[in-house]
């Protein structure tokens, strides 16, 4: 009797336990379903991390640019105005110096 009662044990926690792992394969399928998932995602991100930074380095050079050719063009600019008061000058003290 006791063998009985050991098989019958056996069979009930046998027939139990086979629905729990059928839901832990699911979930474990589950699981590598979100690894996979979260590694594309990564993918992405990297990808746009790098146009980003790409797109930033761009932004700078071309701010750098301008930056520089404005202030080219301000020294031009302050340039010409001090050399026509130094023209204006020496043209005076010539006018001044002949008479």
């Amino acid at each position: 009797m006791d063998v009985e009662l050991l098989q019958a044990l056996r069979t009930v926690i046998k027939e139990e336990i086979e629905p729990v792992k059928k839901d832990l394969d699911n979930v474990k399928h589950g699981l590598d379903n979100v690894k996979h998932g979260l590694d594309n995602v990564k993918q992405e991100l990297l990808v746009e991390i790098k146009q980003v930074k790409q797109q930033i380095t761009k932004d700078i050079s071309t701010s750098l640019s301008q930056y520089s050719k404005n202030l080219k063009e301000y020294v031009d600019n302050k340039t010409e105005v001090l050399n026509k008061r130094v023209y204006k000058l020496e043209v005076e003290m010539e006018r001044i110096s002949q008479q």
